[in-house]
C-alpha cells in the first residue's frame, strides 16, 4: 500500500498545479486538501475487484442433468434432486425461477441460439439481413447466421450479458456447425473455431462456464476453453467417440438422444446408454419438443 499512497500524493500535487493552486499553501489546503486524506483511506481499505474470467461453475464428468426448453418446469421442481444441473431457455426462463433451482442445489445453464437468426426472438430486429443465410431445414423461423458479422457478435454479446444478469451459471449456445451445413454464409471450420472461442471468452469474462454444443468436428481446438460439451445424437450418428476428450479431462458430456415414442422399449434404452464411446456420459432420451418427457439410463 505504501507505493499507492506515493501515487495518491503525487496525483494529489500534479492536481493542485493543473489548477495552478500550490497544495503546501493555505488555499491548495482549503480546496486540494481534503484530497490526499480520502484518496489515502481508500488506499487503507479492502478493496475487492473480481477479475474478469473467472467463474466458479465447473461440472465434472458424471454429473446428472436435465434440459427443458418448450415449456419451463415448475418451481416445486426444484426440490427434485434426481437431476443436479438444469438447462433452460436464456430469453423464457425468469430470474425468479432460476435462483429457486440454484437456491435448491440445481446450477443452472441458459440456453440460446448462437448460430441461427430465430424471427420470434425480441431481439430479431436487430439482425442484419446482410448477417442471414438460409433457412434451417425443417425449423420453421430459423435462417442460418453468418457468425463473422461484427452486429452478430455484438447480438451473441448482449444476450450473454442478460444470461449473466439472470444469474445463470453457464451458457449452452446452440447451431454452432453452420459450416459443415448448407448454409449461404461460405463459413469454414476456422470460423466456427474461431466463434466457440470468443463465446467462451465472453462468457469468462461476465463469470459464467461455456459449454460447447456438438461441434466433434472441430472439439480439440476448443475443449481447453469449454467446461462442459452438450451433445446431441451422437448415439444416432455413431460419433461419440469424438466427445471422449471432455471425459478424459474430467468435464461432463450432457448427452441426448431424441425419440417419438411416449414409453421408450428398454432394449432401446440399453443401446444408447452403452453405446461405444459413451462411457462416462451423462444420457438421457428425450422427445424433440424438449419438453418435461425425460427417460434417463439410471432407470434401466
Amino acid at each position: 500500500m505504501a507505493g499507492l499512497k506515493s501515487l495518491i500524493c503525487a496525483a494529489s500535487l500534479l492536481l493542485g498545479t493543473a489548477y495552478g493552486v500550490p497544495m503546501n499553501g493555505k488555499l491548495g489546503q482549503l480546496e486540494f486538501g481534503w484530497l490526499p486524506d480520502l484518496l489515502s483511506s481508500l488506499a487503507d481499505s479492502p478493496l475487492t475487484i473480481a477479475p474478469a474470467g473467472k467463474f466458479s461453475f465447473k461440472p465434472s464428468a458424471g454429473d446428472t442433468w436435465n434440459m427443458q426448453l418448450n415449456s419451463l418446469p415448475t418451481p416445486s421442481q426444484a426440490r427434485d434432486q434426481t437431476y443436479k444441473i438444469w438447462d433452460f431457455d436464456l430469453m423464457d426462463a425468469p430470474r425468479s425461477l432460476i435462483k429457486t433451482f440454484q437456491d435448491n442445489g440445481h446450477p443452472v445453464i441458459c440456453y440460446f441460439s448462437a448460430g441461427s437468426y430465430e424471427d420470434w426472438r425480441d431481439d430479431a430486429k436487430d439482425f442484419p439481413k446482410a448477417a442471414l443465410g438460409k433457412p434451417l431445414d425443417g425449423w420453421d423461423g430459423e435462417n442460418w447466421l453468418d457468425t463473422r458479422h461484427p452486429a452478430v457478435r455484438a447480438i451473441m454479446k448482449k444476450r450473454i450479458a442478460l444470461a449473466a444478469s439472470k444469474g445463470c451459471d453457464g451458457i449452452d449456445p446452440d447451431n454452432m456447425d453452420g459450416y459443415s451445413n448448407d448454409s449461404g454464409t461460405n463459413m469454414q471450420k476456422a470460423d466456427a473455431v474461431d466463434y466457440a472461442r470468443f463465446l467462451a471468452k465472453t462468457a469468462h469474462d461476465a463469470g459464467m462456464a461455456y459449454g460447447l454444443k456438438n461441434g466433434g468436428a472441430f472439439l480439440d481446438q476448443v475443449v481447453d476453453v469449454a467446461q462442459f460439451v452438450v451433445n446431441e445424437q451422437c448415439v444416432q450418428y455413431n460419433e461419440c467417440h469424438l466427445y471422449q476428450p471432455f471425459i478424459q479431462q474430467n468435464k461432463p458430456v450432457f448427452h441426448v438422444e431424441y425419440t417419438s415414442k411416449d414409453s421408450v422399449p428398454t432394449d432401446y434404452m440399453r443401446r444408447t446408454c452403452s453405446h461405444a464411446g459413451t462411457n462416462g456420459f451423462s444420457t438421457l432420451v428425450k422427445k424433440m419438443s424438449l419438453n418435461s418427457w425425460t427417460s434417463k439410463c439410471a432407470d434401466y
